[in-house]
């Protein structure tokens, strides 16, 4: 039997596409609190007369551990939709992926991109199985590479129209979303990828909130998944008096799972900012201690 899944969608295009209110748009129609990760300059505050969501600061620096932070950051604050706008950046924006390897090159002795890619690659799996772990839908916008195409008009003369060619992201990347679509300059969405007989090859004009009602249609068929335990849950079991060493072990393995390391919380102070992560290891250091300390005075 099905179970119901949750959305990984991908929305592809040329500049002056529309792929942010589309994604925005999509988002609304799901049905759930929204938040946006941006690397576009406040793109998506345009739309905020369009749409209920609320922004991340926007990102200057796009490596992929800003991104896996600013999720586990969204994942705390419960939001059930996450929009990426846009995730070309994180491969080729400043931080990015190509960055990254570039930079791992030049410091390295040899090997040239190879040993580069060799130090880089975990850091952009970490991102993806980041951003496939998280707790709600995603949305993100690609950018295209730019193509023209010639179109003859009602009298037989050919014109340039701009079209979108491959994403601005690692080869293969749409294998790892169940729906992606592209659009064009005239706005127009075709669905390139579904799991839904009803929505694969689908051609949208202005796709709005109806048809991101659609997409969710299609994710509730099913079994409902098992639920996932609250960010706020997992803090509060990292703050117990009585956890044991063995109880914060397992949720820091879970925090791993989940990529939620990153997550800002007040330290026992009430006002210094730590992270989840630290927080459980420097707790787990703290009653190692207290039990070898206890161990050597029993022997003694």
């Amino acid at each position: 039997m099905r179970t119901q899944t949750r959305g990984r969608i991908a929305l592809g295009g040329p500049s002056g596409s529309g792929h942010t209110f589309t994604a925005l748009a999509i988002a609304a129609g799901l049905g759930s609190s929204t938040a946006v990760i941006e690397a576009v300059h406040g793109h998506a505050s345009q739309y905020a007369d369009f749409f209920d969501f609320d922004v991340c600061p926007p990102l200057s620096y796009c490596s992929p551990e800003s991104l896996v932070a600013a999720l586990a950051t969204c994942a705390a604050l419960g939001y059930g939709t996450v929009v990426i706008d846009s995730f070309s950046l994180f491969w080729a924006g400043p931080g990015g992926i190509l960055e990254q390897v570039d930079d791992a090159a030049k410091r390295g002795s040899g090997g040239g991109n190879n040993a580069g890619w060799k130090e880089v690659r975990p850091r952009e799996r970490r991102m993806l199985d980041a951003l496939f772990a998280y707790p709600g839908d995603v949305v993100v916008t690609l950018r295209s590479t730019m193509e023209y195409v010639l179109e003859p008009d009602e009298q037989g003369r050919k014109h340039p129209r701009r079209v979108g060619g491959k994403p601005v992201a690692r080869e293969g990347i749409e294998y790892e979303f169940n729906f992606v679509a592209s659009l064009d300059t005239d706005h127009t969405l075709v669905v390139n990828k579904a799991l839904s007989p009803g929505l694969a090859g689908t051609v949208v004009h202005r796709p709005g909130r109806e048809f991101g009602a659609q997409i969710r249609a299609w994710l509730d068929e099913g079994a409902p998944q098992s639920p996932t335990e609250p960010v706020a849950s997992l803090i509060a079991r990292a703050r117990r008096p009585e956890a044991t060493f063995d109880e914060l072990g397992a949720l820091m393995r879970t925090v791993r799972a989940r990529f939620l390391e990153d997550v800002q919380i007040a330290d026992d102070d009430g006002e210094t900012p730590i992270d989840l992560g630290v927080y459980i290891t420097r707790r787990g250091s703290a009653l190692q201690a207290t039990q070898a300390q206890d161990n050597a005075a029993y022997r003694s």
